[in-house]
């Protein structure tokens, strides 16, 4: 099993943690979920991901993607797996992001086209 969990960096509930460096989010975050789940029976296979909204990933996701790359490169004889598993992450954080300005940003055809870049 799992938990996704995507911390918005730079809400105000989080600026006091933000400012420590990139991921602290992240890491504030998988604490509170492995506390949340910590009365889960042994028998589950669990993992914590949190990947803040500008890109940085928390200690416990990085740990599970690691392995999991790991595995990818023994299976499909992919030596930078790790890489592009990071760089496929980086730019799905890019595209939510750039949803999310669309969302709230006054319509301009100059943001627009760079949006549509992105996208």
């Amino acid at each position: 099993m799992w938990d996704f969990i995507c911390p918005d960096t730079l809400a105000s509930s989080h600026l006091n943690r933000a400012v420590l460096g990139p991921g602290a989010v992240a890491n504030e975050t998988e604490e509170k979920k492995k506390s949340k789940y910590s009365r889960l029976p042994s028998l589950y296979n669990f993992t914590l991901i949190a990947v803040e909204t500008l890109g940085a990933v928390g200690e416990l996701a990085m740990d599970f993607l690691q392995e999991l790359s790991h595995h990818i490169a023994n299976t499909a004889a992919e030596l930078l797996s790790f890489v592009f598993l990071m760089q496929h992450l980086s730019v799905a954080a890019q595209r939510g992001n750039a949803v999310c300005v669309t969302g709230i940003a006054p319509s301009s055809p100059s943001l627009d086209y760079e949006v549509a870049l992105l996208l």
